[in-house]
């Protein structure tokens, strides 16, 4: 999360409590990256990436690449 306010101090970062094992994010109510379809958590730059895609107007897009579950980086 330090990085995400880092790269985009504006940004409003929220955690909701979800199924058990699941970790997902979601930026402006698309679903971007889901830890039970990766098997693993999303590489903090990648999340980086897909916020400022949606700062500019962008779409975002699915990331796919996940990191091992017992390690989380955000």
């Amino acid at each position: 999360m330090e990085d995400i306010l880092t790269a985009s101090p504006e940004t409003e970062v929220t955690g909701d409590i979800g199924r058990s094992s699941s970790f997902e994010v979601t930026i402006n109510g698309h679903l971007v990256f889901s830890k039970l379809k990766c098997h693993g958590f999303p590489k903090s730059q990648d999340v980086v990436k897909e916020v400022e895609r949606a700062q500019n107007g962008q779409k975002c897009e699915e990331i796919l690449d996940a990191q091992s579950p017992g390690c989380i980086i955000l």
